[in-house]
C-alpha cells in the first residue's frame, strides 16, 4: 500500500486522462500527468484547475481538471494552426471518451524559463468520491 492512498481517485483521474491523450495524439505530441520543469512544444500537460474541488454532497466532489496544450514558441506570424489542430484532436479524443468539456480557453500566451509559448486550456469536470 502506498503511503499516500488515493482516496478519491484524484491521481487515476489525472494518471488516466493523461495515458488516454499519450496513447490517441500523434507520437511528436508530448504528454505529461505531472508538473513538467521544462517544455518541448507540441505538447500537452494535465494538471489541476481552480476550483481544485468543490463539493456536491458530504461524501461527492466536483474535481476540475485542466489540459493545457502548448503549441510553439510566440513568434511573429503566430502559430494559430498548431494549436487549432491540436485543440480540435484533442476535442475528438475527448467526445470519443465521453469526457465533458466545461469550456476551453482562447489562445493565450504561457512562459516556461523566461520564453513565451501559445497556449490553451481545456476545463474538465469529474465527479469523485465515496
Amino acid at each position: 500500500m502506498s503511503d499516500y492512498p488515493d482516496v478519491y481517485g484524484l491521481t487515476d483521474f489525472r494518471t488516466q486522462l493523461a495515458t488516454l491523450l499519450r496513447d490517441e495524439l500523434p507520437d511528436n505530441i508530448g504528454v505529461s500527468g505531472d508538473i513538467p520543469d521544462s517544455i518541448a512544444p507540441p505538447s500537452v500537460y494535465v494538471t489541476w484547475s481552480s476550483p481544485w474541488l468543490t463539493p456536491i454532497t458530504f461524501c461527492e466532489y466536483t474535481a476540475a481538471a485542466q489540459i493545457i496544450v502548448i503549441a510553439a514558441r510566440i513568434e511573429p506570424g503566430g502559430q494559430y494552426a498548431i494549436l487549432e489542430s491540436l485543440v480540435g484532436q484533442i476535442v475528438h479524443i475527448l467526445k470519443g471518451a465521453r469526457i465533458p468539456i466545461r469550456d476551453v480557453t482562447p489562445p493565450y500566451p504561457i512562459i516556461f524559463a523566461g520564453v513565451s509559448y501559445l497556449a490553451s486550456s481545456f476545463n474538465i469536470l469529474q465527479e469523485m468520491g465515496d
